[in-house]
């Protein structure tokens, strides 16, 4: 079941609420809209709240972009229900847009109010990303951003998607209908629109409820007809009686009276389509037929008045869910059945009868009768006193057995298939999802794949076949005396015979796994047939849980037998990106001597990251038996001279450090700038903190910042030093964004102290002020807290408090702060 997003409009001050919700979505905001939650997203508890009319300037923007990038804004298709969807947001009245996301966050067990915030920082760095589209016009690369991970394959796809319908699909049709609202004066009912202006004067004595169409009954002068909601008059009140309408094949219909007489009348046209010469006129619901009781006998009819069961009878028809339609029997429990096209198909038990496919059913066994019966689609039978039935989803072909023997039944065909045979089993599998009418049948000469709709063997029976069995989509292994072969159904290939045949390791990318003496073979996904080669081979074994069971347990004694074949160097045959998966496996499991032999192979091909890998051992005395610094530094130099960024930094640390080289700042910036020109973050950060400290260089928060937000693009976060950046220059707005990055609460309190203290960005707040300055000290020994505190505690009157201040002094003198 699809979890709920539920969408409102809300006053921010008082709280009120407009009637309607504005939509349901499942699991998150649409693409499409989320510049409308944009502005000011905020969580309390398990709710968002969002700023609507900053945030509908904001959807227009993007919208007019979308119109722009696709040429779509002098397109009817797409102006028209556009301009609907923003008369509709414009037309809301409240200042905020609310999301209740409790069913969604149902799904996981942290708190709800934990959800809310993150959800609400994810929107707020999401929007940036259409902000930047924008501003450039461009939404080229936020498409790659943002749709590819919605299944379609671009905005305009979405767009142009019939439900969606450009945008205005996503919202509750009651906001945008042309809906009214009924009044009453002196006694008489009339129509206001949503804004308050008479569509309707009140003349009618009663106007009923609204259908889904927008159609409802009305009573004037004692007579009923139609009345629209946009205060149109559709059918007039000229009738004794007429009932709520109804909606058949685009059209709406009511039940309406004449002479005491019922009849049908075209609601839209005025016609009367049944006559109005039944007693009784009756919609059986989902089925769109009609109970029509004429001279004291139901008759069922259809809506152009054409008799579906032309017998009449005394009891009504009625409606069964599994496709049917019934009468009751008097003195017995059984139901007379009947299709919706009137062929009658006995008369059995509630819940009795199961649909086949083509209009067949079976009776399952009931107190009546102790075994099935098969129905035609005719009403006939076509077999009784079955014992077993397979059905399987999407055939035309079913198969049952009776009498210790099983038959095939082609329903296209009308024909019982292979009589020629006696049918001993029968066995089904999960292939039957990918195959139609395709069953795996033994007879006298064996086991055999069977297609009963096109009444040919795919495989001939035969005692030769030990095992049919699924084994990928549409492809079946067979194992024989002499070995394994596979059929493929798409292509109708049977292959030679190898060893044995497994799936693919690589799931989607290769069909099986085929074994033949010491080779390997691999079905790709497009039923190409690729021999395995030595440098393949542990690439494969790096994914070798992707198998289970019997096919693992191959493979592995295959890639045994192959190194042991291959000696002590099998690894040699290795792809570079194996031996560095390799080598991390062994660093993980200590075996150092094994992963610097393999790396040694790598860089021998000219493999730059395993040199750094191979230097970064070396130059640590982490592994003391392998400590060589000058050894390491010629690695890093030799993938350096290739351009390798993490290369450069390394060197850039020894340089900086003076260990390997002698110290020289010049050396190391130019190496740590040639790293962050080649993309790697974590010399933007160490750059960004020779700036930020001011070691070695001239201290310059400018510089430091720029390194520090490339390296955030690169996950290298040093939210703390940009919070101190951010403060020296007085911008509060960046400020607390990095503060509310601070989750564990390690640096923001001594920031929140000292802004609520003075009024940095936000009230001034002693209250709160104190607070964060108290809970500072449990991280860090800030002399500007303990400074406050003594003052509050002591010297100003609303928060003097001895005991308090005491605690705080003896807390400084203990730790040797100054005040």
């Amino acid at each position: 079941m699809a979890h709920r997003l539920y969408v409102y409009n809300v006053d921010s001050k008082t709280g009120e609420q407009y009637p309607y919700y504005l939509g349901e979505w499942n699991y998150e905001i649409p693409e499409l809209l989320l510049p409308l939650f944009s502005c000011d997203p905020r969580a309390k508890g398990k709710l968002l709240y969002f700023d609507k009319t900053n945030g509908v300037e904001r959807l227009k923007s993007f919208y007019q972009l979308l119109g722009e990038h696709y040429q779509l804004l002098y397109k009817k298709a797409y102006y028209e229900p556009v301009s609907k969807m923003f008369e509709m947001l414009d037309d809301l009245p409240y200042d905020t847009l609310m999301i209740n996301g409790w069913d969604v966050f149902n799904m996981s067990e942290e708190k709800h109010s934990d959800q809310a915030k993150n959800w609400a920082s994810e929107i707020k760095e999401k929007s940036k990303l259409y902000d930047r589209a924008m501003a450039k016009q461009n939404l080229g690369w936020l498409e790659k951003e943002i749709v590819a991970r919605s299944g379609y394959g671009s905005f305009l796809e979405m767009l142009e998607t019939d439900w969606i319908d450009y945008g205005l699909g996503y919202w509750n049709e009651d906001l945008y209908k042309d809906i009214s609202e009924t009044f009453e004066h002196n006694g008489l009912w009339g129509l206001k629109d949503k804004k308050g202006n008479i569509i309707t004067p009140p003349v009618y004595e009663e106007i009923f409820a609204f259908s889904e169409e927008g159609i409802a009954v009305a009573q004037k002068n004692g007579k009923y007809g139609y009345l629209r909601n946009d205060g149109k008059v559709l059918i007039e009140c000229i009738y004794e009686e007429v009932y709520d309408s109804f909606f058949i094949n685009n059209k709406n219909y009511g039940i309406i009276e004449i002479d005491e007489k019922c009849g049908l009348i075209n609601i839209e046209t005025g016609e009367i389509v049944i006559p109005c010469e039944y007693e009784e006129l009756e919609m059986l619901r989902y089925v769109y037929l009609f109970n029509a009781k004429k001279d004291g006998k139901y008759h069922l009819i259809d809506a152009s008045n054409k008799l579906i069961i032309q017998e009449g009878f005394d009891e009504p028809f009625e409606f069964n869910y599994s496709g049917m339609v019934y009468r009751s029997l008097k003195g017995t429990s059984k139901k007379a059945f009947y299709t919706f096209d009137g062929v009658f198909l006995g008369e059995y038990p509630e819940d009795t009868l199961n649909h086949i496919a083509e209009g067949y059913y079976f009776a399952k066994p009931n107190k009546f009768q102790k075994k099935i019966n098969i129905i035609k689609a005719d009403g006939s039978l076509l077999d009784t006193e079955v014992d077993t039935m397979m059905i399987l989803d999407y055939y035309t072909s079913f198969a049952y057995r009776k009498a210790r023997e099983w038959h095939i039944y082609d329903i296209k065909s009308g024909e019982f298939r292979l009589e020629e045979h006696k049918i001993e089993n029968i066995h089904r599998d999960w292939y039957t999802q990918f195959m139609k009418n395709v069953f795996l049948v033994s007879n006298e000469n064996g086991w055999g794949l069977y297609n009963a709709a096109e009444d040919r063997w795919l495989l001939p029976s035969s005692k030769e076949y030990k095992k049919i069995e699924s084994c990928r989509e549409e492809i079946f292994r067979v194992t024989t005396s002499e070995g394994m072969f596979y059929f493929d159904q798409k292509t109708e290939t049977q292959s030679s015979v190898y060893d044995y045949i497994g799936e693919g390791i690589e799931y989607h990318e290769q069909m099986l796994c085929l074994y033949k003496g010491h080779e390997m073979f691999i079905l790709d996904a497009q039923r190409q047939l690729h021999q395995v080669s030595d440098n393949q081979l542990g690439a494969l074994y790096e994914k070798r849980y992707n198998l289970r069971g019997k096919d693992q347990k191959y493979f592995l004694d295959f890639y045994k037998t192959w190194t042991e074949k291959k000696g002590s160097g099998y690894e040699q045959h290795f792809d570079d990106a194996t031996l560095m998966s390799r080598a991390e496996k062994y660093i993980e499991e200590g075996k150092i001597e094994d992963a610097v032999r393999v790396y040694q192979i790598g860089i021998s091909r000219g493999n730059t990251d395993m040199m750094v890998e191979l230097g970064y051992i070396y130059v640590h005395d982490d592994y003391p038996e392998y400590y060589d610094l000058e050894k390491g530094l010629a690695l890093y130099e030799k993938a350096a001279s290739k351009n390798h960024p993490v290369a450069w930094n390394n060197l850039g640390y020894h340089y900086q450090s003076g260990v390997g080289y002698p110290q020289d700042i010049k050396k190391a910036l130019k190496c740590f700038r040639k790293s962050a020109e080649l993309g790697e973050g974590l010399a933007m950060q160490n750059l960004g903190l020779l700036y930020f400290y001011g070691e070695y260089v001239l201290q310059d928060y400018d510089i430091a910042l720029d390194y520090y937000k490339q390296a955030e693009k690169k996950l290298y976060y040093n939210n703390e030093n940009l919070a101190e950046i951010y403060y020296q220059k007085n911008d509060f707005d960046n400020l607390q964004r990095y503060l509310k990055k601070d989750t564990a609460g390690t640096y923001s309190d001594i920031y929140y102290g000292i802004m609520y203290d003075e009024g940095l960005g936000v009230k001034i707040s002693p209250k709160k002020a104190i607070k964060h300055y108290e809970k500072s000290l449990q991280h860090g020994y800030y002399t500007t807290a303990l400074r406050r505190l003594l003052y509050f505690y002591k010297e100003d009157l609303a928060f003097a408090d001895p005991e308090k201040y005491e605690y705080w002094k003896a807390f400084g003198e203990e730790n040797d702060m100054e005040v």
